[in-house]
């Protein structure tokens, strides 16, 4: 591999205990958030605590980017740029954004903090993120329903950033609708937020989806989670540049054991491919023995095509 080559390792936080932890894991980013602007954030970030996740990154050579994705309407648009301003005080590395209002936001407020493009199922071919470059996006994150060889294409075309994700939940579904709280009150019951809610397919095998509210509504998420622990040379033979864990809805020990693996992954393959290939049936086995039972592995979209 080319020396000079070493993606970013990203993952959510959902705390600043948790960012502390993840970074001293081996990431070399924390994404994190506060609800009311960001979509499926792992946890609530005040203004205080971003300020004291950026300055103990900061120190320890680190990066953290924050979720600005949400899809907004008129009225958090009047508190947006107090947030982007604050943020940018903070000197943030980047925020994470899919909706068109911020580059006139950012543009107003003369802003230059860098933008990660994330329109999720949008983000599917090279024209559409050259695009929203010359629209001013520093970088950009694909959609998880692409096959290895369609992020390959794309990474060729591309001369800026790219990020996929390699491990972790993902959304299949999302409604700005509180689903769950009002299917309570249709049915006469009281709601309990700190209930774990699943979806329930009717087939033979027992198919369960996480289901979770939050300001911005509710969320499906995907029954397995993606883990391409033993795949992962072929997204690195791609010189890809960041490489996302999805730490949402999985414990705190889970998540910094998770980081810890792919930090040793990365690290191997590019110093030693041999011993990454020697070593990566250990790697799944351990992450058998964390995974949640009810919670099965997989590689997504990255060696199959998506079927609309």
């Amino acid at each position: 591999m080319d020396k000079l080559y070493q993606p970013e390792l990203l993952v959510t936080a959902r705390d600043i205990t948790e960012v502390k932890a993840l970074a001293n894991a081996g990431a070399d980013a924390i994404i994190i958030g506060h609800q009311h602007y960001g979509l499926r954030v792992a946890g609530d970030f005040s203004i205080a605590d971003i300020a004291e996740a950026t300055s103990y990154l900061h120190q320890a050579n680190k990066k953290v980017y924050i979720l600005v994705n949400a899809i907004f309407h008129n009225a958090i648009l009047k508190t947006l740029p107090l947030y982007i301003n604050q943020l940018a005080e903070l000197q943030v590395d980047g925020i994470i954004c899919g909706d068109p209002s911020i580059f006139t936001v950012m543009e107003e407020l003369e802003h230059k903090i860098p933008i990660t493009w994330n329109p999720e199922t949008l983000s599917t071919n090279y024209q559409t993120l050259m695009y929203w470059h010359q629209k001013g996006i520093k970088r950009a994150i694909l959609s998880n329903e692409l096959a290895l060889d369609a992020i390959k294409e794309i990474k060729k075309e591309l001369s800026f950033p790219i990020e996929v994700q390699v491990h972790g939940m993902t959304c299949i579904f999302q409604s700005k609708r509180k689903l769950v709280r009002n299917y309570y009150s249709h049915i006469d019951l009281p709601y309990d937020p700190d209930l774990s809610f699943h979806l329930k397919e009717t087939k033979e095998e027992d198919t369960h989806y996480p289901v979770y509210e939050d300001e911005n509504g509710t969320h499906i998420m995907s029954n397995e989670d993606l883990c391409m622990i033993d795949q992962l040379e072929h997204v690195l033979d791609t010189k890809m540049d960041g490489l996302r864990i999805n730490g949402l809805l999985h414990s705190r020990s889970y998540n910094i054991e998770v980081v810890a693996m792919y930090r040793d992954a990365v690290d191997t393959y590019l110093e030693d491919p041999v011993t990454y290939h020697l070593k990566k049936v250990g790697w799944k086995q351990k992450l058998y023995k964390i995974q949640p039972e009810a919670r099965k592995l997989n590689t997504g979209f990255y060696f199959k095509e998506q079927i609309y």
